[in-house]
Order: C-alpha cells, then sequence, then structure tokens
C-alpha cells in the first residue's frame, strides 16, 4: 500500500503542504495577536498613533531582516531555518505579558516580527520554486487562503479569549511551537539555496526593478493589510462597537480573504496576471469608501470588509505568482526577499499614517488612508499595463 509521507512520487507534495503550513500557523496568530496587542495598547495609552506605530515595528523588523534571509538561505538548510524561527517567535509571543510596558513591547513586536520574516520568505521561496508555471497563481491562491483561513480561526480565538487576560499570548505562542511539526515530519525537495550573488541583499534592488509591478504589488497589500487587521479593531472600537462585534467584522475580513484568494488565482491563471492586478487595486480603492458611507451599520461593516479584505488579499497571491513568473532557481530567494521588503515597507507607513488620520479626521481617517493607497498602486498598473509601456 502506498505511503503518502514516503512515496517520492508525493515528494513535492509534501514539501508544499509544509510549507503551507507556515501560512496556517502566521495566519492564526496575526489574527489572534494584531486585535489583542491593538486593544490592549489603546487600553494602556489611549493613542491611535501609538497602536499604529507599534504595528510598524514588526514591519521595521521586516525592512531589517528580509534582504539578509537569502544569505541566511545560502548558509542553512531551509527547513532548519523556519523551524528555529517558530519556535523562537512562540517564546516572544509569550513574553508580553511579562513585560506589560510600552517600550518592552515595541522590542518584542519587532524581535518576533524579524523570525516571521525569515519563516515568510523561506516558505513562499519554497513554494514558489516547486509551483509549475501554470498552476502558480492558483497554488499561491491555496496559500493565501490558509493564511487568510488562518486570519479568522484567530479572530474567533481572539473573541473567545477576549483581552481581559493572557491567555492569548500563551495560546500564540503554544501554536507557532505545534506549527513546527509539519516542517521537521513532510520530507520533501527542499528549497533550493540562491547562489553567492543571488544571496547579496542588494539583489532586491534589480529585483524590484525588473518587477514593479509584482513589488509594488506587496508594498500596497502590506499596508492594506496591516492596516485592517490593526488598526480596524481601533476603528470599531471609536465607532462604539462591542468586542464581539469588532470580533464579527474581523472574522468578517478574514472569510474574505479566504474566498477571494483561490478564484483570483485561477482567474490569474488562465488571463493576464497584470490584467487582474489593475481590477483588483481598483476595487479595493472604492470599497473603504463605501464603508465609511454605511458608518456603525454592523451587516454592512462586515460585508464590505468582507470585500475589501478578498480583493486586497488578491494583490499578494497575483503578485506572488509573477515573482514566479519573472525569476526563477536561487534567484526566486532574492526576488521574494524583494517581495517581502516592499511588503514590510507598506506595512512600516500604513499603520502610522492611519493612527494619525484616525487622530485628527476621526474615525473615518482610516477609510480614506486604506482607499488613497490602493488608488496610488491603481494608477501604477494601470499606467504599466498601457500598451505603449514595457512589460512590468
Amino acid at each position: 500500500m502506498t505511503n503518502p509521507l514516503t512515496d517520492p512520487r508525493f515528494a513535492n507534495n509534501r514539501s508544499l503542504i509544509a510549507s503551507i503550513c507556515c501560512a496556517a500557523v502566521c495566519g492564526i496568530v496575526f489574527g489572534l495577536s494584531m486585535p489583542l496587542v491593538s486593544l490592549r495598547l489603546e487600553g494602556m495609552t489611549s493613542s491611535g498613533l501609538i497602536v499604529g506605530l507599534n504595528g510598524a515595528a514588526a514591519a521595521f523588523s521586516t525592512l531589517v531582516m528580509a534582504p539578509i534571509v537569502p544569505r541566511l538561505l545560502s548558509l542553512v538548510p531551509g527547513r532548519v531555518l523556519i523551524v528555529v524561527s517558530l519556535l523562537c517567535a512562540g517564546a516572544l509571543h509569550a513574553l508580553f505579558p511579562v513585560f506589560e510596558t510600552v517600550p518592552a513591547w515595541f522590542v518584542l513586536r519587532f524581535v518576533m516580527g524579524s523570525f516571521m520574516t525569515v519563516v515568510f520568505v523561506v516558505s513562499e521561496t519554497w513554494i514558489n520554486q516547486i509551483a509549475t508555471p501554470l498552476r502558480r497563481a492558483t497554488i499561491l491562491g491555496v496559500y493565501g487562503t490558509v493564511l487568510s483561513g488562518g486570519f479568522g480561526v484567530g479572530a474567533f480565538l481572539f473573541g473567545q479569549l477576549g483581552t481581559s487576560g493572557d491567555a492569548g499570548f500563551y495560546a500564540g505562542g503554544l501554536i507557532f511551537l505545534i506549527g513546527a511539526l509539519p516542517i521537521i515530519l513532510l520530507q520533501g525537495p527542499a528549497a533550493q539555496a540562491p547562489g553567492k550573488d543571488e544571496a547579496s541583499p542588494t539583489t532586491i534592488l534589480n529585483a524590484a526593478r525588473l518587477a514593479p509591478a509584482a513589488i509594488g504589488a506587496a508594498l500596497a497589500f502590506g499596508a492594506l493589510e496591516t492596516v485592517l487587521f490593526s488598526m480596524a479593531p481601533v476603528y470599531g472600537d471609536r465607532l462604539l462597537l462591542s468586542d464581539a462585534g469588532i470580533s464579527l467584522v474581523a472574522m468578517a475580513a478574514a472569510a474574505g480573504a479566504l474566498a477571494f484568494q483561490i478564484p483570483l488565482g485561477w482567474i490569474a491563471d488562465k488571463t493576464d496576471r497584470r490584467e487582474a492586478l489593475k481590477w483588483i487595486a481598483t476595487t479595493a480603492a472604492i470599497t473603504p469608501l463605501a464603508i465609511w458611507a454605511v458608518g456603525d451599520y454592523l451587516p454592512g461593516m462586515m460585508l464590505l470588509f468582507f470585500v475589501q479584505a478578498g480583493v486586497a488579499s488578491g494583490l499578494y497571491t497575483v503578485g506572488l505568482a509573477l515573482v514566479g513568473e519573472r525569476f526563477s532557481g536561487g534567484a526566486i530567494a532574492a526576488a521574494n526577499a524583494a517581495f517581502i521588503f516592499a511588503y514590510g515597507t507598506g506595512s512600516l507607513f500604513g499603520p502610522p499614517a492611519s493612527g494619525l488620520a484616525m487622530d485628527g479626521l476621526g474615525p473615518h481617517g482610516l477609510m480614506i488612508v486604506m482607499a488613497m493607497i490602493a488608488a496610488i498602486y491603481a494608477a501604477l498598473v494601470w499606467v504599466r499595463a498601457a500598451p505603449t509601456d514595457a512589460d512590468s
């Protein structure tokens, strides 16, 4: 009888499953910790700016670590990097209630974000190397769907555990530790290490030059996603929603990303990936204005957050597929590092900008910022797609 855990014919599938499990783990912890940390900080400081800056600390860690990961991957096997990073992130997540001060939480967010950056760059490099070209966006849609499903599970856990106790921090740490098991147990092809020239931190600049539409998608998505999941709880709180209502909005957003990514990936595989990015970005620019219009009407908020998170997630799926389309072999590691670096850049500037907008313009300043981010990227891809322009 064939054993899928050892049969060489299923080796690629085992590696794909192992790498996709990284998305599940990170998604669950993100969905749990983003509202948990944001609301606890809101209670500690009553400052949208502080909450936004703390969210940006994780993004800053991405900017520091992403250029280094290709070099690490050229020296250490990818599986080892992922397992060590998950174990360290788990330990750090459990330390938040131990050091409950604003400066300590900035440090913990930064260091934990550094380890998670390693997990994302290595796992996405792994997937892009293994996935077949004709199904790459669809497979990455599965990856993104699992990541978004993790967000939904994490949001559900947040709704159950709340903010009054420390159980959420310990639960997140345990989830990281459990997540290392599939990486250890499911054996198959490893991530291909980049060569010496491909592992240089400066190669991410070349990747951005060669594929601006792909890297720009990560920049826009980084800002939109981090703003959506770290600042939307504060948005709901300032609209006087209950913790349960905030959790429902977060779950609706996660469900939207869950529902949209595989169909958007399939469409991108069957048509043109840059054309898909045009319409995804345009929709993501319009939807926040509709959210503003419905105010604190919970069913309307849930529906529109569902749509916004869903279409915005397509930026990541289709953009990452473009990375795999434009690069191959070990060069994918540097390109994925550039992709994650751009994501981190967006994540760094999005939360503080939205926090300032909310402090200065009221809760709906968040929607103005999200609409502007998506509109700027939409303008880029529409111009890049013009017949007189070179392919991006």
